[in-house]
């Protein structure tokens, strides 16, 4: 099964990443595997410090479920960065 979860920002510059959500979307899903992505409207693509914590945050918690974070895209207009590729997961 494939489940996806859109969260919006109050804020125009970041995301508050909801890891309780996630998490509980994860085993309403009963999903052994999941793969996070954001977008950057700025038009670089590099992961920020926010975006590494966020991400290290994430995964543990995932793991806590058994559940593995797969990867993390961050989606630009300059391309697309996988934090799988930049051995960051």
């Amino acid at each position: 099964m494939l489940g996806i979860r859109h969260a919006r920002s109050c804020s125009v510059d970041r995301l508050v990443l909801p890891i309780r959500e996630v998490a509980a979307d994860a085993l309403a899903f009963d999903a052994r595997a999941v793969v996070m992505a954001h977008n950057h409207p700025s038009g670089d693509p590099t992961p920020s410090a926010a975006d590494r914590e966020a991400t290290r945050l994430l995964a543990r918690a995932l793991e806590a479920i058994e559940v593995r974070l797969v990867d993390h895209l961050v989606i630009a207009a300059r391309g697309i960065t996988s934090f799988r590729s930049l051995g960051l997961l």
